[in-house]
């Protein structure tokens, strides 16, 4: 069974079938850890300088490929535990065609304030790996939006596709690995593109513009759609959303109910009826609250079940047991001790992989603070589980 047959299977709750192998992902800073404490480094790792605080990218988390360029940013944890192949997703633009030039306004020794590539102004700094502060949006009332409506979300589906589009479904049709989209979402597009404050006060002042927004995005989004689809056929869709923090979701579920679900229905409608039924969304923080009004949008699964936030994969498959768990491993664990690892997967593996619809990984991007050693167990050990309870 390839990785695409596997990632099929599990996700729509197949018996009997081992689950993937997979990792979403580590801070470059991590991986120059393990390269000190016994991880070998090849050609394919991230090459030394990369910011400590990028991520690179493990299997779980979609990887734009176009045939000839590497599927992977990580090589050498995959090769080294023989994970399975990972997700790859066709590169879509989802925000602003055409993006907005990058200027830079002010500038001085340790910052620079300037307009980034989706309208916003910020103040970044040059030597540390931070992030920006943001100080102004392209969008803040009914008329910049339609300014920006015209100009940057207009008809012209050509340029969100990916160069090589002509030929790029043709590549793709034998491959053995999952492929889909990673689309923005009608919560963070808004977000984007007016800043939160403003976004949440806008749906009491000028709920219509909130709506206008949303249904023009989805209009856009589902003329992409159709045409990826009429040539592509996708294994998944996943949307970015991140709209929940550490004590719960940024909009309330009676909101959530009002401006995002119709738009996902729609989008997840059109979907199903091209065959396309594994759905998730990627949010961090405590989304609990949520979870109803997404499985009602027609979504199928969540990730990455952040645990500090107080998301329980336990308890959600006890409430939810319809609902795909991607992740939801405590990642803090890990930099602890191997009494710690083997408390944290005996209490969420047995029962989440006797059922199915799991794919076990940390619930987030693996940290500085854990040692190679530690690492290795956990895997090791989530290993050993997987083959106990594949049937």
């Amino acid at each position: 069974m390839n990785s695409r047959e596997r990632y099929s299977a599990v996700t729509h709750f197949a018996p009997g079938v081992r689950t993937l192998l997979w990792e979403f992902g580590y801070w470059t800073g991590t991986m120059e850890r393990w390269y000190q404490e016994g991880l070998r480094r090849t050609s394919y790792s991230p090459p030394t300088g990369f910011p400590s605080g990028s991520g690179v990218i493990g299997e779980s988390a979609p990887f734009p490929l176009r045939p000839g360029l590497m599927r992977y940013r990580d090589f050498d944890v995959h090769n080294l535990l023989g994970f399975d192949d990972g997700a790859v997703r066709i590169p879509v633009n989802w925000r602003h065609s055409p993006q907005f030039e990058e200027i830079i306004l002010e500038e001085d020794e340790t910052s620079r304030l300037m307009i980034n590539p989706d309208g916003v102004t910020v103040r970044a700094r040059k030597e540390r790996d931070s992030i920006p502060q943001f100080l102004s949006w392209p969008v803040c009332d009914r008329s910049s939006w339609e300014q920006t409506r015209e100009e940057r979300f207009g008809p012209d589906l050509t340029p969100r596709l990916p160069d090589g589009w002509e030929w790029l479904p043709a590549a793709y049709r034998d491959r053995d690995y999952p492929l889909g989209v990673v689309m923005d979402g009608f919560f963070s597009i808004p977000r984007e593109l007016m800043g939160i404050e403003k976004q949440l006060v806008m749906y009491y002042d000028d709920p219509q513009l909130m709506h206008d927004i949303n249904r023009h995005l989805a209009q856009v989004w589902l003329a992409v759609l159709e045409e990826i689809v009429s040539r592509v056929d996708l294994d998944f869709v996943y949307v970015w959303e991140d709209m929940a923090f550490r004590n719960g979701p940024l909009i309330s579920p009676g909101l959530f109910e009002e401006f995002i679900v119709p738009y996902y229905q729609q989008v997840t409608g059109f979907l199903r009826g091209h065959g396309v039924d594994t759905i998730c969304v990627d949010t961090d923080g405590n989304c609990w609250k949520l979870i109803p009004g997404f499985l009602k949008s027609g979504v199928t699964g969540l990730y990455p079940f952040e645990v500090q936030a107080g998301m329980d994969v336990v308890e959600v498959r006890k409430q939810f047991p319809q609902l795909l768990i991607i992740g939801g491993l405590d990642k803090m664990k890990l930099a602890q001790s191997k009494e710690a690892i083997d408390a944290e997967l005996e209490a969420k593996l047995p029962p989440l992989l006797s059922q199915g619809g799991f794919i076990p990984h940390c619930d987030h991007l693996v940290h500085p603070d854990v040692p190679w050693d530690n690492f290795l167990y956990y895997r090791r050990k989530t290993g050993q589980y997987v083959e106990r309870y594949q049937s």
